[in-house]
C-alpha cells in the first residue's frame, strides 16, 4: 500500500504542475491568437480593401481559420498533407503476438490517440467519419470532439484509418487501372480516437474560436497526430481559374529572394514548449510534400506568382531571376511547425514491394518524391523517421454533413505520420505490460523510435529519412530486453558540471550502440523579420547535452553523428551542438572489451524560464555482453539501484547500491548539500533539514554514476 500511495503522490504533483503551467500556457496561446487576429485584419484591410464581395469574404473566412502565423507582415497558412504499411514496418508481429518474451497480441487494446486533422478542402475543417464501416468493430471507437457543425473531412478520417481501421481486405483498383488486393486495417484496430480540427473553430461550450495549440493544451493528449503544415517556399495554386505556381516566400524583382524552408520559427517554439511543460506528451507529425515543387518541376509552364508588399499576386516578369525549386539541392524545404525539437516528424518512403514486403537492406527504401527533406537550418536532423506513405489504402468520405462509406488509395507524409502514430501506440501498449501500467514519454519513445530504426539511404542519418526506417519490431523486442536486463534503457538526470558515467562490457556480436535523447526548453531567441529567418544557422539548442564512448584500453573516444548543412545527404561523425538526440555506435566493439560512456553538458542547464535545473533524458544501449536469459549476468553495479520513497518529508533510502560507493544530494540549482559513503544495502538519507521541493541523489562508482529525483514535501 504504501508504494502505491507513494506513486499517487507523484502524480499528483506532476499533474498539478503541469495543470498549472497549461494554464499560462493557454492564456499565452489565446495572446498568440489575439495579436495575430489583429494582424490578419490588417493585412486583409491591405490587401482587399473594403471591396470585398461574397466570394472575396469566404476566401478571407477560409484564410482565417487556417492562419498560422506572420513573418514580418506576411501570413502563412495551415494545409493538409496527403497491409503494406503493417508488413514493411514490422507491426504484423505485434499485432499477432510472435515477439519472444511478451504475452498476446498487440492491437490497440485500451490505447487512445488523440488526431488533429480535417478535409482536403483548404481553409475547410473537417471530423472524422465516426460511422464509417472500418469503426465498427467496437462501439465508441471514434470521439468528435468539434461541433457537429464542422462536416465529416475526408483527410481526418483516412489519417483516422492509418492508425485504427479494423480488418477489412478488399480488391482495390489503382489509379493507374491495375488492380490490388488490399486490407485497410491501421496499425492499432482495437484502439479509440480523439479527434479535433487543426483550424481555428469554435469547440463546444466556447464563445471564440481556439487554435490547434489551445486544442492540444485542451486534450491533454498522451500520443497524438498532426498531418498538416505550412509551406513557404513554392506552392501550387489557382490564379483566376488556371493552376499556378506560387511562390510563398518574400521577393523583390528582379533578383531577391527569400523562403522560410528549414527555418525554426513561432509555431515549432510552441510545440516544443508544450512538450517541455508536459513532457508525457508524444506529438507526431507530417514533414509536408512539398519536394521538387517549383518552376523545374514537369508543370513548369504554370504561370508563376509572388505577393507584393500589399499581399497582391503579381505575376513573375521574363526578366526576373525565379527562386529555386524546393529541395532543388536534394535537401531544405521541410515547412515551419515541422521542425520542432521535442516532436517527431515522419518523411514518407514508397512501398517495399519485393521480399514479401519485408526490409532487407537500406536499398529497399526509396524516398517518395514528393516528401519534404531537412535539415533544419542550423544542420538539426530532420525528418526523425521515415514510414510507407505511397500508395497506399484507408478510409475516406464525402467531405460534407452526411458521411460516406469511401476508400481511398494515395500519397502524402499525411499517410506515413500516423503508421509510426500507431507503432508509438503498440509499444506503449507492451511496455504497460512489462512494467506495472507505465507509459512512455516523449523522450523515451523518440530514443526507442530512433535506436530502432532501420537504416536507410546513405549510413548514418540524413535529411531524406532521417534516423531511418521504422522497425515496430526491433522496438518491441529492445522493451523484453529491458525487462529481461539484457540491455539498458532508462530515464536519466544529468546535473551541470557532473558527468553521467558507465562502464560496460561489448558482447562483440552487434555494434555498441548508444542513443540519448532529452527534451529540450524552446528556443525563442529570433525575430520576424526575412534576414533573420532565411537561412539562420544558430543552434536552436537550449541545453546541450554530449554523449561519448571512451575504448577503457587504448582510450579511443568515439563521437556522435552530426550533420553539415553545407552537405547533408552524408552524414558526419563530431560533436553535434544542434540535435536533442545522440547517437553514438561502434560497429565492430573488441567482444569482452570494457567501454566507458560519458554523458555530460556544455553550459550551465536551464528550464525554460532561465533558471538553473538539471535536464532528464532518455538513454538505450545495446551490444553489451550481459544477459540474465543466460545465466550469466554482469550487469552494471549501478543497475538494480533505487530511492525510497521517492516522496518523503524527512528520510529517505538508498537500496541496492554498491558498498563503498558514494552518494551526494543536490537541490536543482546544481548546489551539493551533503555527501556521504554506502556501507549498506538500505542507506538512510536525512533530508528534514531542506525546504520543500526537488532534490537530486547522485550514486556513483568508480565507473559510473547514476541520478535519482526524490521529491521533499
Amino acid at each position: 500500500m504504501k508504494k502505491i500511495f507513494i506513486s499517487i503522490s507523484i502524480l499528483a504533483i506532476s499533474l498539478a504542475n503541469a495543470q498549472n503551467n497549461n494554464e499560462a500556457l493557454g492564456r499565452k496561446f489565446e495572446n498568440q491568437r489575439i495579436e495575430n487576429s489583429k494582424k490578419f485584419d490588417a493585412y486583409i484591410a491591405k490587401r482587399y480593401g473594403q471591396d470585398r464581395n461574397p466570394e472575396v469574404l469566404k476566401e478571407i473566412e477560409k484564410q482565417r481559420i487556417s492562419l498560422a502565423g506572420f513573418i514580418e507582415d506576411k501570413p502563412y497558412f495551415y494545409e493538409a498533407y496527403d497491409q503494406d504499411q503493417i508488413m514493411n514496418s514490422n507491426s504484423d508481429y505485434l499485432q499477432g503476438g510472435t515477439i519472444s518474451g511478451l504475452t498476446g497480441s498487440f492491437n490497440g487494446e485500451n490505447i487512445k490517440f488523440t488526431i488533429f486533422d480535417g478535409s482536403s478542402v483548404p481553409g475547410t475543417p473537417g471530423r472524422v467519419f465516426d460511422g464509417h464501416v472500418f469503426f465498427n468493430n467496437a462501439t465508441g471507437r471514434i470521439s468528435n470532439k468539434e461541433a457537429t457543425t464542422v462536416i465529416y473531412g475526408d483527410h481526418a478520417t483516412s489519417v483516422a484509418g492509418f492508425i485504427g481501421a479494423r480488418n477489412y481486405p478488399y480488391s482495390a483498383t489503382l489509379n493507374d487501372g491495375s488492380t490490388r488486393t488490399v486490407n485497410f486495417k491501421g496499425i492499432a484496430p482495437n484502439s479509440t480516437i480523439d479527434a479535433y480540427a487543426f483550424l481555428q473553430t469554435t469547440l463546444p461550450g466556447d464563445t471564440s474560436p481556439s487554435t490547434v495549440f489551445q486544442k492540444i493544451i485542451r486534450a491533454q493528449p498522451k500520443i497524438s497526430n498532426h498531418s498538416y503544415g505550412g509551406n513557404y517556399g513554392w506552392g501550387r495554386g489557382t490564379v483566376s481559374g488556371a493552376t499556378a505556381w506560387i511562390w510563398n516566400g518574400a521577393f523583390g524583382s528582379p533578383n531577391t529572394s527569400f523562403d522560410a524552408q528549414g527555418t525554426y520559427f513561432n509555431n515549432d517554439r510552441d510545440y516544443d514548449q508544450i512538450v517541455y511543460n508536459n513532457p508525457s506528451y508524444i506529438i507526431v507529425k507530417s514533414a509536408g510534400n512539398s519536394y521538387g515543387d517549383g518552376p523545374s518541376a514537369a508543370t513548369s509552364t504554370y504561370k508563376k506568382y509572388y505577393s507584393n508588399s500589399s499581399g497582391a499576386l503579381v505575376e513573375f516578369a521574363a526578366t526576373d531571376t525565379l527562386p529555386a525549386s524546393n529541395c532543388s539541392l536534394g535537401y531544405d524545404c521541410i515547412g515551419i511547425g515541422s521542425l520542432a525539437k521535442n516532436i517527431i516528424i515522419v518523411g514518407a518512403t514508397d512501398r517495399i514491394t519485393t521480399n514479401g514486403g519485408r526490409y532487407t537492406s537500406s536499398t529497399d527504401v526509396i524516398h517518395s518524391s514528393y516528401s519534404s527533406a531537412g535539415p533544419r537550418d542550423d544542420g538539426g536532423i530532420k525528418p526523425d523517421i521515415s514510414a510507407v506513405g505511397t500508395s497506399v489504402a484507408s478510409a475516406s468520405t464525402a467531405n460534407g454533413a452526411t458521411g460516406t462509406q469511401s476508400l481511398t488509395i494515395g500519397d502524402g507524409t499525411s499517410y506515413s505520420a500516423p503508421v509510426v502514430t500507431g507503432i508509438i501506440g503498440l509499444w506503449t501498449q507492451i511496455n504497460k505490460q512489462l512494467f506495472n501500467n507505465a507509459e512512455l514519454n516523449a523522450a523515451s519513445a523518440k530514443t526507442l523510435m530512433i535506436h530502432s530504426a532501420l537504416e536507410a539511404g546513405n549510413p548514418g542519418p540524413d535529411p531524406h529519412f532521417g534516423w531511418g526506417f521504422i522497425n515496430a519490431k526491433k522496438g518491441a523486442e529492445i522493451l523484453v530486453g529491458k525487462s529481461n536486463n539484457s540491455l539498458i534503457f532508462s530515464d536519466e538526470t544529468l546535473t551541470t558540471e557532473v558527468t553521467n558515467t558507465k562502464t560496460v562490457k561489448a558482447s562483440g556480436s552487434e555494434p555498441l550502440k548508444v542513443t540519448i535523447s532529452w527534451t529540450d526548453p524552446e528556443f525563442t531567441n529570433f525575430t520576424s523579420q526575412w534576414g533573420n529567418v532565411y537561412n539562420n544557422r544558430t543552434s536552436k539548442l537550449v541545453n546541450d547535452l554530449d554523449l561519448r564512448i571512451i575504448d577503457t584500453t587504448d582510450n579511443t573516444t568515439y563521437l556522435p553523428w552530426r550533420l553539415d548543412y553545407n552537405n547533408p545527404m552524408t552524414a558526419l561523425k563530431g560533436d553535434n551542438t544542434v540535435d536533442n538526440v545522440e547517437q553514438v555506435v561502434i560497429d565492430t566493439p573488441t567482444a569482452g572489451r570494457n567501454y566507458r560512456i560519458e554523458i555530460t553538458n556544455k553550459g550551465t542547464l536551464v528550464n525554460n524560464t532561465g533558471a538553473t535545473t538539471p535536464q532528464n533524458y532518455s538513454i538505450i544501449i545495446t551490444g553489451i555482453g550481459y544477459t540474465s536469459v543466460l545465466g550469466t549476468h554482469e550487469a552494471p553495479a549501478l543497475s538494480n539501484l533505487a530511492i525510497a520513497p521517492t516522496v518523503t518529508k524527512d528520510f529517505t533510502n538508498i537500496l541496492k547500491a554498491p558498498k563503498k560507493s558514494t552518494f551526494t544530494i543536490y537541490d536543482l540549482s546544481g548546489k551539493k548539500l551533503q555527501s556521504g559513503t554506502i556501507n549498506s544495502d538500505q542507506e538512510t538519507v536525512d533530508l528534514s533539514a531542506y525546504t520543500k521541493g526537488i532534490y537530486i541523489v547522485e550514486v556513483k562508482t568508480d565507473q559510473e554514476v547514476i541520478t535519482k529525483k526524490v521529491i521533499k514535501e
